[in-house]
């Protein structure tokens, strides 16, 4: 990540995600000229309404995070977490560039239980790729959470839909938030290993999910490995598309 004042200036989005947004220069410039994650615009727009909640974990600077706070606008609530430091002080920047209220950014990672973890920042400061290290040599400790705590905790409204991207961790994410898988919300969510996904189906094929392609056909959860996929309550119906 660039460490000159310059990637701060502030410049205009007109396609994509954040579309009319405020945001930084650069790094990760992609996010504001609209060619980042192009195919998840639908899903979005789908899933964030006006009044509605929803969950960013690993939010990274922001993308989504201002994304589906745009969608659900003042009403709603939108929160996200990013341990990672630098990136999280993106994410604020772009959430006050575009005085999004609705939002509330922690900095704990989503985990199986409260305490503390080890955050490497592969890629250096501010990277997107920053995951959890069981080498005890490696990475910094950073606060974890189980998200049913958290919103016990801060009285916060129950998502109705959740972003997860967390290099490898997304399925001990769930496993912290059993209350709140309990009121079914719609997820996008990034695998990375067979480890993650395996676990991730464990907690979510019971309650009722399928896995639905960002084109918008049923697949296979095997298929979904190394993707971004929609994990949707079963009485939601897909997209009509191709895989």
């Amino acid at each position: 990540m660039r460490s000159t004042g310059l990637g701060n200036l502030p410049v205009r989005s007109r396609n994509g995600l954040i579309s009319g947004a405020r945001w930084t220069l650069y790094p990760f410039s992609s996010y504001w000229r609209g060619t980042s994650d192009s195919e998840a615009v639908a899903w979005i727009d789908r899933f964030c309404r006006p009044g509605g909640t929803a969950l960013d974990l690993g939010a990274h600077f922001g993308l989504y995070t201002v994304a589906m706070a745009q969608r659900v606008g003042p009403e709603g609530q939108v929160i996200a977490l990013e341990p990672e430091q630098t990136a999280r002080s993106k994410c604020l920047r772009h959430v006050r560039m575009n005085r999004l209220r609705q939002v509330r950014v922690f900095a704990d990672a989503a985990s199986s239980s409260t305490g503390t973890l080890r955050l490497a920042a592969d890629g250096g400061a501010g990277s997107s790729t920053s995951f959890v290290s069981v080498d005890p040599g490696e990475g910094a400790m950073v606060p974890c959470v189980r998200l049913d705590d958290l919103y016990a905790r801060e009285g916060l409204r129950m998502p109705q839909f959740i972003k997860v991207d967390v290099e490898n961790h997304g399925a001990e994410a769930l496993s912290g938030a059993t209350g709140i898988l309990a009121t079914h919300p719609n997820m996008m969510m990034s695998f990375h290993s067979e480890d993650e996904l395996a676990g991730t189906r464990a907690i979510l094929e019971p309650l009722g999910y399928r896995v639905v392609s960002l084109s918008g056909k049923d697949v296979d959860w095997g298929d979904a490995l190394y993707k971004t996929a929609i994990l949707c309550a079963a009485d939601i119906p897909a997209q009509s598309g191709n895989s």
